[in-house]
């Protein structure tokens, strides 16, 4: 568009005193200010096109600064936008589905043929081949990428037995939750349940690329580097796992969501009787103090956890996994000198020898030292298990509260965050 016109569209008919002051904005200059255009002293009218032109896009780059205040300045709610739209950032996703170990077999006679399905929203995006005669050890190794840019947030993995003489058997099935701050997450074992019950294990990696180059991404980690409290019970141990720091053969366990294939691949599920695997109780001495703590728990209500996530640091997607995570049993039994508290946890059995009224020493999930002392309180219609924890990251309180056939879990930090758990008698 010729810049006079585009001048007087924006301003009207412009005077000879705007040409100049735009002019001399933009680093031109007139040599006298006269009531006329055609009395300026430029050498042509292209050159006071051009020098109009200049003038106008630097007085346009200086209004969109002056109007547009740093994230700092606007204060939190804008950086807080800021971070909300990095987060929402296109980025592609790659799901290696690599093997698979059952517990037991779910062929009436033979040997099994395992595939696994991959799917987001109910609906099946991939399948690998049946492993053929691999019966509980299939390998598959194969790769899906989701090119759409928008990462799904989250995706199931189901495994079959496939067969040509009957319905396939459905044999266990894990979901994953996702985030773009992930990063990459290699021969990960996540457990396969099938009606709360595990079935086994499947291998996956699982890689956010990075946009600019399409590699896998580093882990975008908001924890802070110098953690300033610990998160309690067995989140420390699923928080450096899912951080991508833990020993890659420990396997977590995440809250079945049921399967999804009958919806998309028209799959039907045939039914095998379930084999009861054997549990070690502990052992139980009414007699002993904290009598009525004694016996095997489940936990049947979570809360407060995310916001004492969020209070303590932990990323996206090493909340999400916490928040997936299965919820665990809980067994204390008298061993005389102390009492053994067992954590069937997502990641696997954590022991604890407690001692009462009196000190022990005691490390959290990320190894850190704690000194410890634990009291049995009694009370008119239960009692509670207190233990007061105190190390040089920050000390934190456990409360462990029965009334009746009920079990309250609370564990408080030092600077006020809470989180805690429910159970009732198994």
């Amino acid at each position: 568009m010729d810049v006079m016109n585009m001048f007087s569209k924006c301003c009207g008919n412009p005077s000879t005193d705007q040409y100049e002051d735009a002019i001399q904005s933009g680093g031109g200059s007139v040599t006298s200010k006269q009531p006329m255009l055609g009395e300026l002293e430029l050498d042509s009218l292209d050159n006071l096109r051009q020098a109009a032109a200049g003038a106008f896009a630097v007085a346009a780059t200086s209004s969109a600064a002056a109007a547009a205040p740093s994230a700092a300045e606007a204060g939190p709610s804008a950086a807080a936008a800021a971070g909300a739209d990095a987060e929402e950032v296109a980025r592609d996703f790659v799901l290696e589905v690599h093997s698979a170990t059952l517990n037991r077999s779910f062929a009436k006679f033979g040997w099994m043929d395992p595939y696994a399905i991959i799917s987001c929203d109910s609906v099946e995006v991939s399948r690998t081949n049946p492993a053929k005669s691999a019966h509980k050890s299939p390998t598959w190794d194969m790769k899906h990428q989701f090119n759409s840019g928008k990462l799904p947030p989250f995706v199931m993995i189901e495994v079959y037995d496939k067969n040509n003489f009957h319905r396939d058997v459905f044999c266990g099935t894990v979901t994953v939750p996702l985030s773009s701050d992930m990063g990459s997450l290699e021969l990960r074992d996540f457990t396969l349940t099938k009606k709360g019950r595990s079935t086994g294990s499947v291998r996956l990696s699982l890689k956010v690329l990075d946009p600019r180059t399409g590699l896998p991404a580093a882990q975008e980690a908001e924890e802070p580097k110098a953690r300033t409290n610990t998160l309690g019970a067995e989140f420390d141990q699923v928080v450096t796992w899912a951080s991508g720091k833990q020993d890659g053969n420990v396997q977590l366990t995440l809250q079945e969501q049921g399967p999804s294939s009958p919806s998309a691949g028209k799959i039907q599920e045939e039914e095998e009787p379930e084999e009861q695997p054997e549990i070690d109780q502990p052992t139980t001495n009414d007699g002993g103090k904290a009598a009525l703590l004694m016996g095997s728990w489940k936990c049947v209500d979570t809360y407060g956890l995310e916001e004492f996530l969020k209070a303590s640091g932990v990323g996206i997607f090493q909340r999400k996994i916490a928040m997936a995570a299965k919820w665990p049993g809980w067994d204390f039994s008298n061993e005389g000198d102390f009492i053994l508290f067992i954590n069937h946890s997502a990641i696997g059995d954590l022991k604890e020898e407690i001692p009462l009224n009196k000190e022990y020493a005691y490390k959290d999930g990320h190894k850190n030292d704690y000194t410890c002392l634990a009291q049995w309180i009694p009370s008119v219609d239960g009692g509670c298990l207190k233990i007061d924890r105190k190390g040089k990251i920050g000390d934190y309180v456990e409360e462990r509260t029965i009334k009746g056939a009920r079990l309250d879990f609370a564990l408080t930090h030092s600077n006020g965050v809470k989180w805690g758990r429910s159970f009732e008698r198994a």
